[in-house]
């Protein structure tokens, strides 16, 4: 009885620990070559290995003379950061608390509001991004004399780049929101308003045309087309796999801010 006692308590052990991985994280174990017992575990997010705890006496230089170093690496891939421990329980419990450190949400608690014109509009946005504003020529047949693009950059510890394009344009050539739409899936062979039919999205009090796609299984991208006589507005944020984490809810305040 006792021994069908512990064999229950180490199987709920080892379910109750498998559960400590954040979500959509998984591993994998491999054997060590050189030392009996022991064994390295890689973690893998969205197919892609993004950390790994690994015994010392995995490695033959730490083997060798009979001697077993009882140290252990944690290394976390995404912010290239790495530390020992006495126990692989500890380096285990390190690169868990890493891994869900990075990929939790953002949570923004300082904002700027920004107010430009040329291209006229007013939004809210993290203190610690930027913006630039640019002269887009030619775009959807529209002749313009001064700046219609606004764009707004992360920056966070680990990347800078374009997250959100708002272009508001003249309407020269008095297209409709659907030869918008087209021009925009002849531009970018992503978009599929087939497979993501277009829906209504309320920006600022104008009602935009809104579709989603896949870019090359590495970004989740966000359309929104609006076009009457007079202009032509085209909204856009592209989120990367570690950013469909951190910000999507981001993207959301920041859309409800515009005014136009």
């Amino acid at each position: 009885m006792k021994s069908i006692f512990l064999f229950l308590l180490m199987a709920f052990a080892s379910i109750a620990y498998s559960q400590q991985l954040p979500s959509g994280v998984i591993t994998k174990s491999f054997d060590c070559t050189y030392a009996t017992g022991q064994s390295s575990n890689f973690y893998y997010k969205d197919d892609e290995m993004i950390g790994k705890v690994e015994p010392s006496s995995c490695n033959y230089s730490e083997t060798q003379g009979g001697r077993v170093n009882p140290l252990c690496y944690a290394e976390f891939y995404m912010t290239q950061k790495k530390d020992t421990f006495s126990t692989k329980k500890e380096a285990t419990a390190w690169l868990i608390a890493a891994i869900e450190e990075y990929y939790k949400p953002f949570e923004i608690t300082k904002w700027k509001k920004l107010k430009v014109q040329p291209p006229k509009v007013s939004l809210r946005y993290p203190w610690d991004w930027d913006y630039k504003l640019v002269k887009y020529d030619g775009i959807f047949k529209s002749k313009c004399l001064s700046e219609n693009k606004l764009s707004l950059w992360t920056k966070d510890p680990w990347s800078t780049s374009e997250i959100c394009m708002i272009i508001r344009t003249p309407n020269t050539a008095k297209l409709t929101t659907a030869q918008v739409m087209d021009m925009s899936t002849r531009m970018n062979g992503a978009i599929n308003l087939k497979t993501s039919p277009p829906v209504d999205y309320v920006i600022g009090g104008k009602t935009f045309k809104s579709s989603r796609n896949e870019f090359m299984l590495q970004m989740d991208q966000y359309h929104f087309w609006y076009a009457d006589d007079q202009e032509i507005i085209y909204v856009n944020y592209n989120l990367l796999k570690n950013e469909r984490v951190w910000y999507p809810d981001v993207m959301k305040i920041i859309l409800e801010s515009i005014t136009w």
